[in-house]
Formats: structure tokens, sequence, C-alpha cells
């Protein structure tokens, strides 16, 4: 065969390759389009290496990162078939899309919500997250006062990052009233064979995420439908096949701490204090919530594995709790969060500040939460429900 039928036999075959890849791609996309879950790939399916992750942050010298302003996006969660659309205001503050100002009316009140992806939410649009309908409902309730939501809330930020978010990008809006809800994420600070620092500087050693990118063609692949929800298939496959067996490993002391340190535990505290103080040097009233969450912490990791009545999605998301906190075997998860916990209720009696307890009254069930921490709108609603009086209260104390 001479080097013309080569060639053009190499050219045949990859024309008819990529019409067969093309055809197979568009099918896929039809097929998700006709089904509800959309013509092109949601959000939650990208990796957080992928552009489309990257362009919603940008780099933040003190808190690492933020949302990028001005910008809209489809919210997605892999256990709902809805997605949002997601407005960042020019401050990059999650928004119902109305204007925020540096300077307040003398009318306006507003409610600062400081926390991480929990108050973030992008899984539910600005209505339907907590912060939002709690916006709403306070408005009905002060038809007479302008009543602005400051939702503050960034993924991935603990205790550490929101004292900065707080300090240099919330207070200067001036809010009347400050809620932290936070817990879950501090816990990740603890890790068995590093040496821990009140910082948190241990575990922030690059900006979030900042990740290597893979190889052009992987790039390449990461656009396809077809292979990103096969590879997502087939890691969501091997999560659940080693759930029961890395369970063992997940409290394995070896690798793991079976309890939480006293220093973690000082320093979530510490945080604690500078970010009430932070918000009472401003002016501002505080209230704190416990941490709720889709396990009942007073459980174990056996109890739920082995109770009939734990359901596919609690079993599956205690591998979740085990690859996001690595330094804690799950049961000391548990714990954490209820030490934490206490140590809200205790601090928010100690400095007479507003508290709602939503560990307690936010039912374990997948009907409030759509995977181990993160709310559904009846979750969010019910959420809202509960800071609502309280809210009331301390807008009286104004």
């Amino acid at each position: 065969m001479n080097s013309k039928k080569i060639k053009l036999y190499a050219i045949g075959t990859v024309l008819v390759v990529t019409s067969l890849f093309g055809t197979i791609e568009l099918t896929t996309r039809l097929t998700s389009l006709f089904s509800g879950k959309g013509f092109v790939l949601n959000l939650h399916e990208y990796d957080a290496y992928d552009s489309q992750i990257k362009h919603l942050y940008q780099w933040h010298p003190f808190t690492g990162i933020t949302f990028r302003p001005d910008i809209t996006f489809k919210g997605s969660h892999p256990h709902q078939t809805r997605h949002p659309s997601i407005f960042v205001d020019h401050y990059g503050f999650l928004s119902d899309g109305q204007t925020l100002t540096a300077d307040k009316q003398v009318d306006e009140i507003r409610i600062a919500a400081i926390g991480s992806s929990t108050t973030a939410n992008i899984n539910l649009s600005y209505s339907e997250n907590w912060p939002g309908y709690l916006g709403t409902s306070i408005q009905k309730a002060l038809p007479n006062k302008k009543i602005r939501i400051i939702n503050a809330g960034v993924p991935g930020f603990d205790t550490a990052q929101s004292v900065c978010n707080l300090a240099l990008r919330v207070m200067p809006l001036k809010p009347d009233i400050v809620i932290i809800y936070h817990a879950y994420n501090d816990l990740k600070a603890i890790r068995k064979n590093e040496a821990f620092k009140p910082d948190y500087s241990h575990i922030h050693k690059k900006p979030l995420y900042a990740y290597i990118q893979p190889n052009p063609f992987i790039r390449g692949l990461n656009h396809s439908m077809i292979y990103v929800r096969t590879r997502n298939r087939h890691r969501q496959h091997k999560r659940e096949k080693a759930i029961i067996e890395n369970i063992k490993n997940m409290q394995s002391s070896l690798t793991r701490l079976d309890y939480v340190p006293k220093e973690a535990q000082d320093a979530f505290r510490q945080h604690m204090h500078i970010l009430i103080s932070i918000a009472q040097s401003g002016g501002a009233h505080v209230i704190l919530s416990s941490f709720a969450t889709l396990h009942n912490p007073n459980s174990s990791a056996r109890g739920v594995m082995e109770s009939k009545q734990a359901t596919k999605l609690q079993k599956s998301e205690l591998l979740l709790i085990g690859h996001f906190v690595p330094g804690l075997t799950i049961d000391a998860v548990f714990r954490g969060i209820n030490q934490y916990n206490e140590f809200l209720r205790a601090l928010a009696l100690e400095q007479h500040l507003g508290w709602v307890d939503n560990a307690t009254t936010i039912p374990h069930d997948e009907r409030y939460f759509v995977d181990r921490i993160h709310f559904t709108r009846e979750g969010a609603a019910l959420m809202a429900k509960n800071l609502f009086p309280v809210v009331i209260q301390e807008i009286n104390k104004l």
C-alpha cells in the first residue's frame, strides 16, 4: 500500500471514528435532554479542575477564594434533577438579583449569613435556600422595613476563612444581624500525623480549587457527556462496592484519630469568639445555630450500616464522610459534631446571643437533606422557620 493510500485510509478511519463518536455523543445529549437532565453536563458532574468549576471562583489573598463577581450559573446536585439559576452580585455574594450598595437606607435591616456550602447551598435557588427563605419571611412580617440578606457562604470555608470573610468583606456592608453556621468543615483540619496549627494553615497550603490539570487528551474527553457520565458511574460503583470494607479502614486508629484533640476544640472555640467579636464591634447582633446533619451524631458508623431503618443514602454518605474528614474515624466525626454543637450552645448562653438548635429540630431524614449535610428545599425551609422567631427577637432589640 503506497503512502497516498495509507493517508487516505488514516483520514477515512479518523472520519468514521469521529462520526461514530459524534453520533453517540449527540444521542446521549438528546436522551439526557428529553429525560430532564439537560443537553449539557451539570455542575456537579465536572471535576474540580475543570474550567466550568474554576470559572465560579476567584483567588482572594485572605480567604483563599470567593465567588467570582457578576456571574450566573446553573446549580445542581447528583441527587436532584432540578438546576436552579444562581446569581452572584458585584461583591461576590450570592444574590436575588437586587443591587447591594455600600450605603444602607434608614429603614433597611441587613442580615448576614456566614458559613460554607451549607449556607451557600448552590443546589437551591436563592429564594429556596435558608438565607433567602428567611429574608422573604421576615420581609412579610415587617412590611415597613427593607430586609436585605447578605449570603456570604462559600463552599469549603471553615471558621478560619470566615474570620477574614466577615471582617473584610461583610462588615463593611454594615449588617445589623450576623448568623453564623459552622462546625463540620473545621473537623477537616485534624490530621493524625500532621502538626495542628490554630489558623489551619497546615491544611491551606494552596488556594482552594488550585488543581493540577490533566493531560490535553483527558481535558478534551471531559467535555464529552458520554465519557463523563460513564466515568462518574464507574466511580459511584467503586464507591458503593467499597463502602463496607472501607468502613473498617475508616474506623482504624492506625491512620485516623478516634477523638477530637483538645487543640482543635480550642481553635474552633477561639475562632467563634473572634467571629462574634468582629460582628459585635461593628454593631451587629449575633445568632448562632447548631449544625444539622443527615446522620444522627449520637449513632455510630457500624450502627448505621447494620440498621434496617437506615436508608441507602445514609449508608452511602458514610463513606463520603470518611473521605471528607481524612483525619478522624467516622465515629469521631459524629462525636466532634456533638462537641462543637455543645460549644455553640454554651457560647450563646454565656454571651447572651441568639441561639437556634437546628441540629435537634431538623430530623435526620432524606426529606430534609440531599446528602450528609446539604439541605433539600424542605430542609432549608425548616431551618429558616427555626431561625425566624430568633431573628425577629434580635430585630426588636435594634
